[in-house]
This record gives C-alpha cells, structure tokens and sequence, in this order.
C-alpha cells in the first residue's frame, strides 16, 4: 500500500460527518436530522405538555373518596316527627354515614362546582394596592366538615381543619391556598388576621374580609396549574344533592361500594330522599375527562411521539450504519498506525453530537420561526403557536412555564435535543462498535 493511498484513506475522517467517507451522505444525513426536529418539535410539544399536566399534584386525596348522589322523591317537605328536611339533612346524612365502618368524614353540598377538581371556577376582583387583581374562587357550604373531609391540609399558624369548616359566612372570614396568600400578599406566613377587600362584581361595592387561615395548595381543575384559590362560605340553607365520603386510609373505593352501597342505599334515606347512586370518585373524574376528551387527546399524544420515536431510531440508525461502514478501511489504516479502540469509538461519537446539535439548533430555529410568529400578549396572557391545552386557563398567579414563551420554547427545545442526540448517538455506537472489533487485516481488504 503506497503514502497516496494512506493519504486518501485518512483524509475523508476531515470530511465526513458521523459515517465519514463522502461528503454527500453526510450532508444527506445532516439535512434529514434538521427535519427531523422539525417534525420532532410538533409531535413531542404535545406529550410534554399533557404529561406535565397528567402528573401535576392534586393536593388532596382522591383515591379516598366515593361520591355519591341524592334523590329528591318529593317537593314537598312537611315535618313528619324527627324526619331531617331541607338544611337538616346534612348532619343527618354525615353522621349516619360515619357510622357506617370505613367512613372518615363526608361532605354534603348543593352545587357540584364547589369541591376540588371541579371544571368550574369563579374568579373574585381583589384590591392589592394600586391595582386589581384576579383570583380563583370557591365557596364551601359553612359547618358541613368541608376542609377535612378534602384533607386540605392548614399551614403553621392556621387553625385546624375542623374549626376552618365552622366558619360562618356573616363572620366575613375566609381561608386562602398557599399560592393566592403569595399573590395577594406577596407570602403565605403571618397573614391570618390580615384584611383583604374583594369587589362584589353584581353592585361593584367593596367587601372586607378577614384572612382565618391557610391552607396548602390544592388542584382545582383538572389538566390545570390553577393552585391559587380563596375558600369562601356559604350559607345555602338548602338540601343538599350530593356527598362526597371520606374513606379512612388503607379502605378500596371500589371495595367499599361494592360491600357496603346497597345497604347504605336502603337504610340511609327518608321518605322524602334516597341516595341514588354510589361510585369511587376517580370514576367519576375519568369519565367526565371523556367526555371532554383529555384522555384521548394525551394518550393520542403519547401515541404519536412513541411511534414517531421508534420509526427516527429505525431511519438514524440505518442511515449511520452504511455511513460507517464506509469508514471500515479507514478505522483499519488508523488501527495500524496505532490508534485505539476507545480513541476510534470516541471519534464516532463526537462527530455524531456534533452533526446532532448543530441539525437540533438549526431545526429549532426554524420551528422558532413558526412559534413567534402568533406571539401576542394581551392582559398578561402571552398567546404562541406552541400547544396549550384549552381546559388550562388559570389566573395569572398560577401560569406556569407551558404559559409562556421563552420557558416553553427553550424546555420543549431541550427535550427534542436530547431525543435527537440519543438517537444518534445509539444508532453510531452500534455500528461503530462492530466496525472497530473488525481484524485490522480484513478491515484494510474491505472497499
């Protein structure tokens, strides 16, 4: 083998890119990673995002409950002995079904969007200085066990969950989550007692409430970051239509309702109401999520960036392997001159995250294009061509990084690189790793 020969062998390892050789493939290679982000970029921002919101905390412990619902069998309510009518029934029902083994507590309201994980909320006007300020609100029904049959948990220096829930509406007192006592007053520490002045949004008058407490974050919403929430209450003074139950730790929904609903059904009732229906309350939140199809849309999401994942492994790999396997005779001269195995395995690899950044930035910046191109603020809002889930609009307290631009760009960006750069990377260790074991003789017979 002559110098001229050497020369031309050593020389494409300057020019190749993760295989090497010619400069064609590798410009082929680089050209097809820089669409691949592109089309990366459209199919992951969906995942990552429904997968942030999947696994959002809730605050509260869902798994514990049953929910189930009252029958009214009559308008009619006149006083039949000690038969409990109208507000009445509340302490009735919660007390017959404490007894019942396996009950912690059980919460009796009226209106369905006033617990946790409701699709609905309300917003209140808050005054905070010089301006106004928006935020979340529920109003939970006074004396009814509201803050402990949730496990709303209050924070140091807050009083009990117990004292929380017999708080009266006349009293002008209200509980803030941690993050709407932050926004409000810039901390959650050292604010009971404090005052707050909300506008009623039907005269526009101003109304003075006493911070009584603080209570830990809790989801209000499902596939939402909305954590901030001021705990009003209410006296309704109606019967109320539905309870949540309150298991103790350790006791099966499903169980608890298959062993003890039908008794509960028929000896819990009066002759003017009935509990009609019993059911584990995770049940109830998956089957309303499917009806507004979140499930479908995340697990659709999932799907995409699975099959899109296998088939950019597939595509990389194979597109590396017959680059690389150009550079056989090339590893073989540098194997007889003394290069190592690790040195060779360790050129590969470089030359592959360099191809696989230098494509990610240049897709990015394309798809970046696209994405600031919508870019508006409106009210604090900032609005992009980047997915956001329409169930997911809390106030501004509780936007989080998917709310915004920069952080959504720049985290969705990381993802995509990271898949890209493995990707590559794996599909170049393979064949490399088969090409450097290769006999430095039958490397050197190999065109």
């Amino acid at each position: 083998m002559n110098n001229n020969r050497i020369f031309r062998l050593s020389l494409p390892s300057l020019e190749g890119g993760v295989g090497g050789g010619s400069v064609g493939p590798s410009v082929w290679l680089f050209l097809e990673l820089v669409v691949i982000t592109i089309v990366a970029w459209v199919v992951v921002d969906p995942a990552v995002v429904n997968l942030y919101y999947l696994h959002l905390p809730k605050g509260y412990d869902s798994e514990r409950f049953v929910y189930a619902e009252i029958r009214h069998l009559s308008h009619s309510e006149p006083v039949v002995g000690d038969t409990p009518i109208g507000s009445q029934l509340a302490p009735w029902l919660t007390e017959r079904l404490k007894e019942t083994e396996g009950v912690e507590n059980a919460y009796c309201y009226g209106l369905p969007y006033n617990i946790p994980s409701s699709r609905y909320s309300n917003q209140v006007p808050v005054c905070r200085e010089n301006d106004t300020i928006y935020v979340a609100c529920t109003r939970f029904e006074e004396g009814r066990h509201f803050f402990e049959t949730f496990g709303l948990r209050p924070l140091p220096g807050s009083p009990k969950a117990e004292e929380l829930s017999e708080q009266k509406e006349a009293e002008k007192g209200a509980v803030l989550s941690e993050s709407a006592a932050k926004y409000v007053f810039g901390t959650s520490e050292g604010i009971v007692g404090r005052r707050f002045t909300v506008l009623n949004t039907s005269n526009n008058e101003p109304e003075h409430w006493t911070v009584t407490g603080v209570v830990a974050d809790a989801q209000h919403q499902r596939y939402s970051s909305l954590h901030s929430m001021i705990y009003f209450p209410n006296y309704l003074g109606t019967t109320p239509s539905f309870i949540m139950i309150r298991l103790r730790k350790g006791v099966k929904p499903q169980k608890f309702v298959d062993e003890h609903a039908a008794d509960i059904m028929s000896t819990v009732q009066t002759p003017f109401y009935r509990i009609k229906k019993m059911e584990p309350y995770e049940e109830l939140l998956h089957r309303e999520d499917l009806q507004r199809g979140l499930p479908q849309k995340t697990n659709i999401s999932l799907a995409l960036a699975l099959f899109f994942l296998a088939n950019l492994s597939l595509a990389v790999i194979g597109m590396v392997w017959l680059q690389a396997r150009r550079r056989t005779e090339e590893c073989g001269v540098r194997r007889a001159f003394g290069a190592t195995r690790l040195r060779l395995l360790m050129s590969f690899l470089s030359r592959g995250a360099l191809m696989a950044t230098a494509s990610v930035l240049i897709g990015c910046f394309i798809y970046f294009q696209y994405a600031y191109s919508g870019y508006e603020v409106y009210d604090g809002w900032e609005s992009f061509k980047m997915y956001t889930p329409q169930i997911n609009q809390p106030p501004l307290s509780d936007q989080t990084w998917v709310d915004h631009f920069w952080p959504h760009f720049l985290i969705v960006s990381g993802v995509v690189y990271i898949i890209i750069l493995c990707t590559v990377l794996i599909g170049t260790t393979i064949p490399a790793l088969k090409i450097i074991n290769t006999k430095v003789t039958d490397a050197l017979r190999d065109e």
